[in-house]
């Protein structure tokens, strides 16, 4: 994932996070395959946005990253341990693990080899969690400045693989016996935050098409972008930004 090597600190300041229902439904999900929830292993996991959501409902998680800087800024917790690697050669043991998830990052992945390593790593009946968020709505009139910029300005920016996160994970080949999400309370679907301007403009300078706007040296659009939000958005008020949640879960035989 070379789009995320660098710039850890504000991917995990103002990346969104993940609810906590989704810890307790992945970790039942386990248990309806009757494993103990003892390992779990986040897949590209960043700056630990999900790893910090299995971490009460698992005995150990592992977070694995090929971003120095990502794991430099994840999120601690007593029973997590961060390791750099790639998701195509997860140093791990044969059928060692009962949840392995990738969260806004299978898309990135060669699937063939990466699902080569989950079926070695897995324990019989393990359950694989492919996560992704989607493009954000505004609760506000400022939206439909954000959709059309999104959609018409910037989005010849984003890299092809940002296809699969567009379609909620339809197309992505995924060759595991599907699971159901049914049990969880709640929501877990979306998640929503509260944010003001300048926050979510650090969010979006977190985007690969960001980067690829500057590398191409045309950060200008994204710079005009910003002051068409600005123009609609009073920079100290607070907007409630939702991300719609993609899950798409099976177990390994």
């Amino acid at each position: 994932m070379v789009h995320f090597q660098s710039g850890g600190a504000d991917y995990a300041q103002f990346r969104p996070r993940y609810p906590e229902a989704l810890g307790r439904a992945l970790s039942t999900l386990v248990q309806a395959s009757e494993l103990t929830p003892e390992l779990a292993v986040d897949v590209g996991c960043g700056s630990g946005q999900l790893t910090a959501v299995l971490a009460p409902h698992f005995k150990a998680v592992v977070g694995i990253d090929p971003s120095a800087s990502q794991l430099q800024h994840a999120q601690q917790h007593h029973n997590v341990r961060y390791q750099q690697g790639h998701a195509e050669q997860i140093a791990l043991a044969d059928a060692s693990v009962d949840l392995i998830v990738a969260a806004q990052a299978a898309h990135w992945f060669d699937l063939d080899a990466f699902y080569a390593e989950l079926k070695r790593i897995a324990k019989p009946g393990a359950v694989v969690a492919l996560i992704s968020y989607g493009v954000p709505f505004i609760h506000d009139a400022v939206n439909s400045i954000f959709q059309r910029g999104y959609w018409q300005d910037l989005h010849h920016f984003w890299p092809p693989e940002r296809a699969h996160v567009e379609n909620a994970y339809a197309d992505l080949y995924f060759p595991f016996t599907p699971l159901s999400l049914d049990q969880i309370s709640g929501d877990p679907l979306s998640y929503q935050h509260a944010m003001t301007l300048p926050a979510f403009i650090s969010y979006i300078k977190t985007w690969s098409a960001y980067q690829q706007a500057i590398a191409q040296q045309e950060a200008h659009v994204f710079e005009t972008f910003f002051k068409q939000l600005a123009q609609a958005w009073n920079e100290t008020a607070e907007k409630t930004v939702v991300w719609p949640l993609t899950i798409k879960t099976g177990f390994i035989k």
